[in-house]
């Protein structure tokens, strides 16, 4: 007993006070629920006297349809046949059993000879469950719901085989009994408020639905589980308990129905009740009562907390009080030091210098935080304003921290990469784990450079370094990653604007040198060729001052193949002056007037250039490339030198070409993809292929002159560092080239929006 009351005062109030109302709240419960168990079998016994009642009606009403068509069987006119006095008959006997919608008579194939719905003349029956039970039971039999044909209406039809003066069968004799009659029938029936009856023919389809609000469709068949539990249950009537998943509970009866006890049964009654709807009355009695005695219960606590405060509880609320709000973190939160006993009032006191310890204690923690977030933020602004990727490891090598530009790289929220490996947050770091650990056990910083990683589709070069940590007793490392794409493609563009400076002077120099010796030669070929012309009279008279023709020197000099050498003179002096031509072009800054210009139809316009190019000889057809055009829209003009775009265009749609077609892949279709797109204050070209790509090596080194990988004869190695001068030098953009072995190469093309940057 006395550990029992060794709680608070409020709880032993509370539990006196319940112990009192206990017994009269067990009692009062007792009595609810044996109402409610009553109401329960009350409930049971309605629905088995409902279902008796519904089991007679039906009764009732197949035995009027049976009388109906005995009586019908033995008219005369229906004997002999007389189709016409049947029709008469028929339609009388309508008139006076408003719950038919037809009276028909059939011929022994099913076919309607005779109806009181002229419609319903000549339908064939044949097909009828109720025509064929008839015929074949030589008895009377019922069929399933059904609409009428004549009628439109749900009906029943009830049949009984007709048989001639000489005993043979000749047909059957059917009434069609509407199914909405059973509604006036049930209307006059006392039926609780809460059941739901339903008629269910022999295959599960419903001809009832009682009362019709809210009630399914006729027709549907019932909830195949509930129609599997009736026709599998051993007797004709039952009553169970169903409770579908998510609906209410259930009261379900059910009674089949035959017309001979040895038959099956031809439809079954079945009637439920919701739970909550039966039981309503009990459960509100039960609730009235369980509130009442609450409130009883409820008042009495009430008083006795009153009476309780009164006496002794007023100091100790204003200590529980304080002490609740200093568990709160309230520091300011104080006791009333003159409520209650003298043993309370002490123990106020007490709290009351306990919390201002705690408050004086709390002030300087607060500095001291204080301070410590200025310093925790201030580094972190530091980590998160740099331009570096920055992860911090622990002692375990496991993350605790990332910048934002780590955060960029990675896959991972910070929350989710908080306590992962290095590895999982970024996967290039996989292969640098080793050099993690060499830092960490030699205390050295470690680099790694020009580390090549593909993001969002475009290869980007990174530099890693690795910081151990053993300062102040801290283990664990730093790592640092630096995005060094641009600063390298910045060098290579210096290097090859040095390349292009200095060799530009040579070219110009070697051009001029080469060019007054080269015209002579070309001069020299074609005077040669043209001394040996026939056609030229003055050859002629030479050649007879020396005793002999023109032609006779013509044939010895092609017999000789002189004529074959001096066209090989003039056409190597062609090919000669072409390469001196470009090294021109190349080293003169051009003077050509710029506009405004469409980019997307300058590429048109050099993919139309390239498509009338092909060479048997180097095995390539432009017609036979897949040109793939992704152009932006909403692109403005550019101010360029159009012509000298389309120049730098068509040379990179026939490198491709080439490249292709010398290293095919019989795998895909050779294809160029064209992509044009605004950056910023640029407009960007690119320009890729699926072809066989290059190595580092050959793409570091593609744009400085002369430099070629094709066969000696088919190229000078001036296309490139011709397209490298008109984009950088005559329109003051850029062009860089992007390539791996076996996956194609891309040509990026940047051109400022105002004309020259």
């Amino acid at each position: 007993m006395k550990a029992f009351f060794s709680g608070s005062v409020h709880k032993n109030l509370t539990t006196l006070v319940l112990l009192v109302a206990l017994p009269a709240m067990a009692l009062g419960a007792y009595l609810m629920f044996e109402s409610r168990r009553d109401a329960e079998n009350l409930a049971r016994q309605d629905t088995r006297s409902l279902l008796h009642t519904l089991s007679s009606m039906q009764t009732g009403i197949v035995s009027e349809a049976n009388v109906l068509l005995m009586t019908l069987e033995h008219l005369p006119e229906v004997e002999a046949g007389d189709r016409s006095a049947c029709n008469q008959r028929f339609t009388v006997l309508l008139g006076d059993h408003p719950e038919l919608s037809n009276i028909f008579l059939t011929d022994a194939t099913g076919n309607v000879v005779a109806s009181g719905l002229p419609a319903f003349l000549g339908k064939d029956l044949s097909d009828r469950l109720y025509f064929k039970e008839a015929m074949a039971t030589r008895n009377f039999s019922a069929g399933v719901y059904n609409v009428g044909r004549a009628s439109g209406l749900p009906i029943l039809v009830f049949a009984l085989p007709v048989t001639d003066a000489a005993g043979r069968y000749t047909g059957v004799v059917g009434e069609s009994y509407k199914l909405e009659h059973y509604h006036q029938v049930l209307d006059k029936l006392d039926i609780p408020p809460q059941a739901r009856v339903g008629l269910f023919d022999r295959n599960g389809l419903r001809m009832l639905a009682y009362p019709s609000r809210s009630a399914p469709p006729l027709g549907e068949p019932l909830a195949p589980d509930l129609w599997k539990r009736i026709v599998e249950a051993a007797p004709d009537e039952g009553l169970f308990e169903e409770r579908r998943q998510g609906g209410p509970r259930m009261l379900v009866a059910y009674a089949r129905l035959r017309l001979r006890p040895e038959e099956p049964p031809y439809a079954t009654f079945v009637v439920s009740m919701d739970w909550q709807e039966a039981f309503r009355e009990a459960r509100d009695r039960l609730t009235r009562s369980m509130a009442l005695m609450a409130l009883v219960v409820v008042l009495t606590l009430f008083l006795a907390r009153r009476m309780g405060r009164v006496a002794i509880l007023a100091g100790l609320d204003s200590l529980m009080a304080a002490a609740d709000r200093l568990g709160k973190g309230d520091l300011t939160a104080r006791a009333e030091a003159g409520a209650g006993g003298l043993e309370i009032r002490r123990l106020a006191a007490t709290f009351n210098d306990m919390a201002q310890g705690l408050q004086t204690r709390d002030t300087a923690l607060r500095q001291q935080d204080r301070e410590l977030a200025r310093t925790r933020n201030l580094l972190g602004n530091i980590l998160e304003s740099m331009p570096s990727a920055i992860i911090a490891l622990d002692e375990q090598g496991l993350v605790t921290h990332c910048n934002a530009n780590a955060q960029a790289l990675c896959a991972l929220s910070p929350e989710q990469a908080m306590g992962r490996k290095p590895a999982d947050v970024l996967p290039l770091l996989a292969a640098h784990l080793e050099t993690l650990q060499q830092a960490l056990r030699q205390r050295q910083v470690r680099r790694v450079e020009h580390e090549r990683v593909r993001l969002d589709g475009v290869e980007h070069l990174f530099d890693l370094q690795f910081y151990p940590l053993v300062a102040n007793g801290v283990n664990g490392a730093v790592i640092r990653l630096d995005d060094v794409t641009e600063r390298e493609r910045l060098r290579e563009m210096m290097i090859q604007s040095e390349k292009m400076a200095s060799v530009g002077g040579l070219a110009a120099g070697m051009a001029h040198e080469i060019n007054n010796p080269l015209s002579s030669i070309l001069q020299a070929a074609q005077v040669c060729l043209m001394q040996c012309d026939p056609a030229i009279e003055s050859n002629r008279k030479a050649a007879e001052e020396c005793a002999c023709t023109i032609e006779a020197v013509r044939c010895y000099i092609e017999r000789r193949r002189i004529v074959k050498f001096l066209e090989g003179i003039r056409d190597a002096g062609k090919r000669a002056a072409q390469i001196v031509s470009s090294m021109l072009e190349f080293s003169r800054k051009s003077e050509s007037r710029r506009a405004p210009a469409n980019v997307n139809a300058v590429v048109d316009h050099a993919l139309a250039l390239a498509a009338t190019d092909y060479d048997l000889k180097k095995k390539y057809d432009f017609k036979q490339i897949e040109i793939i055009r992704d152009y932006a829209q909403d692109l403005p003009e550019v101010s360029c030198t159009k012509t000298e775009i389309e120049q730098v265009l068509l040379n990179l749609f026939k490198n491709a070409a080439q490249a292709m077609a010398h290293r095919p892949d019989p795998g895909r279709r050779p294809a160029i993809t064209v992509r044009t797109r605004r950056d910023e204050e640029r407009v960007r070209i690119e320009v890729r292929d699926n072809g066989p790509g290059m190595e580092e090596q050959v793409r570091a080194r593609i744009f400085e002159p002369f430099f070629t990988t094709k066969e000696p004869g088919e190229g000078t190695g001036l296309g490139l560092s011709v397209s490298y001068f008109i984009i950088v030098t005559n329109h003051g953009g850029t062009i860089r080239a992007e390539s791996q072995p076996g996956q194609g190469a891309a040509f990026l093309i940047e051109l400022p929006l105002g004309g020259r940057a």
